[in-house]
């Protein structure tokens, strides 16, 4: 076993991974985008279009075939989120075109920009009948599910805006938010008794469309969640929280990313000048002066390089106290919003959101981070307001979420494009 599988197994074996309910979308907005299969006559007519094309140049138009491609698109699409954006209905219509040429437009530059317009109408329609017969991610944005204050199409809506594929879900067949909060209050008396690792995760999985009814809508402070739902404080939870939100394992692919791109950013990182590139170096010579140190410093130091790479300061990230109890640490970071605190003697990680430590007993700084951005996504935050740019790389690069909007960063453009050069 790997040391980055030996630190993901340290606090409980999350790595039996349950399929996830009927209501849950199960894969994040693909690389490709797969054409769907139309239906027979769209598919012959389509099959004939294309022989057509590729001997005399002439492009298939139909509005019946362009109305059933429009409705199956649609269909598939929602199956990977109910907002998509520009950058992705782009990427559809040139799926499309790639496969079937004779749907390229004759005067359009790039030969698909009236399948981007239609797509776009095409999915707010779409929306409209799903909405209709009751979805929770359309209907909260509806104006008599919004306040007074905010009763207005374009304020406050609430989507997906970090690749989260199962934002706002349904409930499970049979569900009912009176049978779900019967059964979280069972949870409650669960999480008090140990070795009860899979009903615990049987009964989170079951009551996540509740959570997200309350993360979501509603926003509650830190405390009252650890109240109301204390096993999702644990990196256990925490891991399979954000593979229900993103569909994506959160430590085994932070983890693997981390390990496989540090070389090359470290050489980076190195080659860095000016008062940012002391300060980087005065980081690396943790590794220097130890000459034994273990794959779990190096991360850490990686890290926090990253972080002085982009331009924001470490101290805004990790808090290091020596010979301070951890129970007085809490009491320091009791104003603090957000923050990975270290204590040197004992040897203590942990993370304070809002003043309320959320997580302890973390085994390194590296596995903090990576706990730290998958509890962003359980409870619904917002990064850190001076580290915005650290945990873009650790969404994009690390997890690999999110790479079409909002468009990067220069900062992360710039790194990108040295690590991949």
């Amino acid at each position: 076993m790997s040391s980055c599988e030996q630190e993901s197994h340290s606090s409980s074996s999350y790595t039996v991974i349950l399929s996830p309910p009927p209501s849950e979308r199960q894969s994040p907005w693909p690389a490709v985008f797969p054409i769907p299969v139309f239906s027979h006559n769209t598919e012959l007519a389509l099959r004939q279009g294309n022989e057509i094309y590729l001997r005399e140049g002439t492009p298939l138009t139909s509005p019946r075939v362009k109305s059933d491609i429009l409705e199956r698109l649609a269909e598939t699409m929602f199956a990977y989120t109910a907002y998509p954006n520009d950058e992705q209905r782009c990427a559809v219509a040139q799926a499309l075109v790639d496969k079937h040429p004779c749907l390229k437009e004759p005067g359009s530059f790039s030969g698909m920009y009236g399948w981007q317009q239609s797509l776009k109408y095409k999915c707010g329609k779409y929306r409209t009948q799903r909405k209709a017969l009751g979805s929770p991610e359309l209907l909260i944005n509806s104006l008599k599910h919004k306040l007074d204050d905010g009763k207005k199409p374009a304020k406050n809506i609430k989507k997906p805006k970090r690749a989260e594929v199962n934002y706002f879900p349904p409930h499970q067949p049979g569900e009912t938010d009176e049978t779900l909060e019967n059964l979280r209050l069972e949870l409650i008396t669960a999480s008090k008794r140990k070795d009860n690792v899979k009903t615990i995760n049987d009964m989170m999985a079951q009551t996540y469309s509740l959570r997200r009814q309350e993360v979501v809508a509603q926003s509650p402070m830190v405390p009252e969640l650890k109240e109301r739902w204390p096993a999702l404080f644990d990196p256990f939870q925490i891991n399979e929280e954000f593979r229900r939100c993103t569909a994506v394992p959160l430590e085994p692919k932070f983890m693997f990313e981390l390990d496989r791109h540090s070389p090359k950013l470290m050489q980076i990182f190195s080659d860095k000048g000016g008062a940012v590139g002391q300060r980087i170096k005065n980081l690396m010579m943790e590794l220097i002066q130890d000459s034994g140190v273990s794959s779990s410093k190096k991360r850490d130091v990686t890290l926090k390089c990253l972080t002085e790479y982009m331009g924001e300061s470490v101290q805004d990230l990790i808090t290091d106290f020596h010979g301070v109890a951890e129970t007085d640490v809490h009491k320091t970071l009791e104003a603090a919003s957000m923050m990975i605190y270290q204590c040197q003697e004992p040897d203590a990680v942990g993370i304070v959101i809002d003043g309320t430590p959320v997580l302890t007993g973390i085994a390194s700084i590296s596995r903090a981070c990576c706990l730290l951005i998958g509890t962003i996504y359980a409870l619904n935050l917002k990064y850190p307001a001076k580290l915005p740019k650290t945990f873009e790389v650790f969404q994009r690069l690390f997890l690999g979420l999110d790479t079409l909007r909002p468009k990067p960063s220069s900062k992360f453009i710039t790194l990108r494009n040295k690590l991949f050069s």
